[in-house]
């Protein structure tokens, strides 16, 4: 009995200590947090202790994102500079006042940032960002780059520099980006005069794996936006291109092989549906090119520059090319052409021009040379009746106007036939062998000036008569009824 009664008194002793921790429990809630001013004065320690919490993450967190912007900003551009150039391959120089900037993502910026190639500076940014990785940010010598932004960028390119674009695409060893925003391009000749613009609106420059890398880019050629890409193939030494044009309805899609000695490849090129193939090749600065059908052929000499073409066409289109907004017309205006390190001559032949009637083939040669345009010796035949001979005609822009100057001369083969197609009556018609004639062409008014008018040599008081009314009306050249009304009148009379 007395070992039965020693359990009983152990076990009430147990479970009387267990009531009691329960009940020192809940009397423990409900003195503390059941009571309101208990309830409201722990709740507030509560706060507390989660407001400095966070408080000391956020500080904590901001602190540690703003510390590169105590870095010393001497060691820091160093830092930058080096790394731009050892993973894309671009030589760079930020100007003393760079930046450190937290958004949209952490980067550094500045304002001032020239761009070289080799000895050159070939660049100047207004606005150029580096965007840094965020894993460490404890030590200048940690920061790591990801991605480049230029924005504002002009570029100066002449001939010593143009691989400056190639060996970014083929030396870029980083798998991060470089973009070019709102930038201009100038080609310059050796005197730093311009030969060549264009808007680039976007320029980019992409890593794809480690044998392909890519850029594309949307720029705009004389009012013309275009779309260029390229992609480098390093291990089979070849380059695919690809440019097209909405408003010109042209693509063209090239592969180019390359080795150290040359580059050679194919252009697929598609222009309103019609597609040609054009071969070329470019060699100790020598470009040879030619079209599978020999339409086109020429050769580009780079040092110093020159180029030797021809060029044969089925039509002309003299309403399409010469409308005011034309590319052709763009491009003249702009006097690229009249730079005097240009020297070409191309040989141009075509079936007729269109809308044009009663026209033969047509040959004439174009000529740059000391800055001047000048197309020389176009022949062709009217009607079989008249030779046309123009001669020594320059293009001249002038207030940013086209015009033409040259001289006419008309040989005539069989008069009467000339006189029947304009239905000249027989009393008017004379014995003419040759018309000759000074001419002042304004493209944009539309309008022909013409002086020193003879026919058969010999110059009257009429012809200066019908010459100074003429020039007075300054009627549409380009209107078919008018000129086969004034060349009608012309002949009438005299």
């Amino acid at each position: 009995m007395s070992k039965k009664n020693l359990f009983n008194k152990k076990f009430n002793k147990s479970v009387l200590s267990i009531t009691k921790r329960i009940e020192s429990f809940f009397n423990f809630f409900k003195e503390n947090f059941f009571n309101k001013k208990n309830f409201s004065r722990n709740l507030n320690a509560i706060d507390k202790r989660i407001f400095f919490t966070i408080a000391t993450i956020v500080i904590a967190i901001t602190g540690y994102f703003l510390s590169p912007s105590f870095f010393d900003k001497n060691k820091i551009k160093a830092e930058l500079e080096n790394q731009i150039l050892d993973q894309y391959n671009l030589k760079v120089k930020f100007d003393a006042t760079l930046r450190y900037g937290l958004f949209p993502k952490p980067h550094f910026y500045s304002k001032d940032t020239i761009i070289y190639y080799e000895t050159s500076d070939v660049a100047k940014s207004n606005n150029a960002k580096v965007f840094i990785s965020i894993s460490n940010f404890f030590s200048s010598n940690k920061i790591k780059i990801k991605n480049l932004i230029f924005k504002k960028t002009d570029f100066k390119i002449n001939s010593l520099t143009y691989n400056f674009f190639i060996n970014l695409l083929t030396e870029k060893k980083s798998t991060h980006e470089i973009n070019f925003i709102d930038s201009k391009l100038f080609y310059l000749d050796q005197n730093k005069d311009m030969i060549f613009f264009s808007n680039l609106k976007n320029l980019n420059f992409l890593y794809k794996d480690e044998l392909l890398q890519k850029f594309n880019s949307k720029l705009d050629i004389f009012n013309v936006p275009m779309n260029l890409e390229v992609e480098h193939n390093s291990f089979e030494k070849k380059f695919f291109t690809e440019i097209n044009s909405h408003p010109l309805r042209l693509n063209i899609k090239g592969v180019s092989n390359y080795n150290k000695k040359n580059l050679n490849g194919q252009l697929d090129l598609t222009v309103i549906n019609k597609s040609n193939k054009i071969n070329y090749r470019l060699e100790n600065n020598s470009l040879n090119f030619n079209s599978n059908d020999n339409e086109l052929t020429g050769d580009i000499n780079i040092k110093p520059f020159f180029l030797s073409s021809y060029v044969k066409f089925y039509q002309i289109n003299l309403k399409k090319i010469f409308k005011n907004d034309s590319i052709l017309i763009n491009f003249l205006k702009s006097e690229i052409l009249n730079n005097k390190n240009l020297n070409a001559k191309m040989n141009v032949s075509t079936n007729t021009f269109k809308d044009i009637n009663f026209i033969n083939k047509i040959n004439f040669n174009i000529i740059l040379d000391e800055g001047e345009i000048v197309i020389k010796d176009l022949k062709t035949t009217f009607k079989d009746s008249v030779i046309i001979n123009l001669n020594d005609t320059q293009l001249i822009v002038d207030n940013n106007k086209l015009k033409f100057a040259g001289y006419v001369l008309l040989d005539f083969i069989d008069v009467n036939n000339f006189y029947a197609h304009y239905q000249i009556n027989r009393n008017y018609r004379k014995n003419i062998k040759k018309i000759s004639f000074g001419f002042l062409l304004n493209l944009d008014d539309k309008f022909i000036e013409i002086d020193n008018l003879k026919i058969n040599g010999n110059i009257n008081q009429n012809l200066e008569t019908f010459v100074n009314k003429f020039n007075s009306n300054r009627e549409d050249i380009f209107n078919k009824i008018i000129v086969r009304n004034s060349i009608k009148n012309f002949l009438k009379n005299f």
